[in-house]
């Protein structure tokens, strides 16, 4: 199958459901299988549009280019190249996908955005999903059926398209969300004892599971700047007002925080910064903080701010990608 082909299919958004022969060449291999998650992945990528330096962009063409075999003529080269150079990117820079369910109604594709990463996609709906740190989202690659599916393991963005006749569904784990037409957030790794979802506009729904009722939800209708944490072990379901800088750390990277413990703020800060904090001393765990980080700061002057800020000065070591952290002996 000729690349361009490929290429147009899944840049104008289309399902490989309507094109046979696409359909039929993706099913033949799984190499072939391969190639079409790594253009679907980096066209994801490619809508963030700041994602990829200049140096990226050149090393990228110049892979692409020796793979070229005889263009046909320099404007399909231009466009082959342009696309193509997406797909190489996306495997420099860490992008990866699992294996896909391919069949002739639907598809599902599924991003994974490393630590330290972020990107966004635009669902088949025009919905939009902004990802970051370690976040695994999973989405058709057309919505069929009454309500619009999608799943999410990390902490996403979502501007929803509205569709009264079909609701949007956001599965983590055993709970779920459920919107018509909104704008909120969801932070929910399965390895944190805490899910957390707010609410820019619209309304949503965050249904949780009765653990001991199967099949039953206890539901939450949630409004406007309303924001809704579950503890998983207790089940206990807290609710707060959104911060007024919430957009800081969606739009400008900037994450605030108020009275967090040191525990917690470890937790983003080994996804933003993709390195492993190790505490040496159980009692610095429970420190609180107040303040902000930035995904554009450099981890050691970080470090130093904490440890200013700290009513009892501690100390870190850097070994690789682990940060040891320990009170400090007078």
């Amino acid at each position: 199958m000729e690349h361009e082909k490929l290429i147009s299919v899944i840049t104008r958004n289309q399902s490989v459901s309507d094109h046979p022969d696409v359909n039929e060449w993706i099913s033949q291999s799984e190499e072939n299988k391969g190639e079409y998650i790594r253009y679907k992945n980096l066209f994801a990528l490619l809508q963030t549009g700041s994602e990829i330096s200049d140096k990226q962009i050149e090393d990228g063409l110049s892979q692409v280019k020796n793979r070229i075999r005889h263009p046909r003529d320099n404007s399909r080269l231009i466009n082959l190249v342009r696309y193509a150079a997406i797909v190489v990117l996306a495997l420099l820079i860490g992008y990866s996908a699992s294996k896909l369910n391919f069949s002739e109604t639907i598809t599902r594709n599924e991003i994974y955005v490393p630590n330290g990463s972020k990107s966004a996609v635009t669902l088949p709906d025009g919905t939009k999903v902004w990802l970051s740190n370690g976040t695994k989202f999973i989405y058709p690659e057309k919505f069929v059926g009454n309500t619009r599916d999608v799943e999410l393991e990390g902490e996403g963005f979502f501007e929803v398209t509205h569709d009264r006749q079909r609701p949007f569904i956001v599965k983590i784990g055993e709970n779920r969300i459920k919107v018509l037409g909104t704008r909120f957030a969801v932070i929910a790794y399965p390895g944190d004892n805490m899910v957390k979802t707010e609410l820019i506009s619209g309304q949503i729904q965050f249904d949780i599971k009765d653990k001991n009722q199967p099949g039953t939800f206890h539901s939450y209708l949630m409004k406007p700047s309303q924001s809704l944490s579950l503890d998983k072990t207790s089940m206990k379901v807290t609710e707060s007002v959104i911060a007024d800088n919430f957009y800081n750390y969606w739009i400008n990277g900037v994450y605030d925080f108020k009275d967090e413990t040191f525990e917690e703020l470890a937790k983003k800060i080994e996804r933003v910064y993709n390195i492993k904090v190790i505490f040496e001393d159980e009692v610095l765990k429970k420190r609180l903080f107040s303040g902000s980080l930035s995904i554009n700061d450099n981890i050691y002057t970080l470090m130093e701010v904490f440890e200013r800020a700290s009513g009892e000065p501690f100390m870190y070591t850097r070994e690789g990608n682990q940060i040891y952290i320990k009170r400090k002996l007078n």
